[in-house]
């Protein structure tokens, strides 16, 4: 039994970001293993800072 249903699968949840309207997405990604991704306007302030420093760590490090 998982403590997710599958029903919510492919989920789309308005909110995750207190500066745009970001949506959340829910997957399984393998049985038992879930996901849940944010989805931010590409003009919010806070997707701009987590891209910037994407970008500030060298390239020999990506997790």
């Amino acid at each position: 039994m998982s403590a997710i249903p599958a029903a919510l699968d492919g989920a789309t949840i308005p909110g995750g970001c207190d500066t745009c309207n970001a949506e959340q997405r829910i997957r399984e990604e393998q049985p038992g293993i879930w996901a849940i991704g944010i989805a931010h306007d590409d003009w919010c302030p806070t997707w701009q800072r987590i891209q910037a420093r994407r970008q500030a760590i060298s390239d020999t490090f990506r997790p």
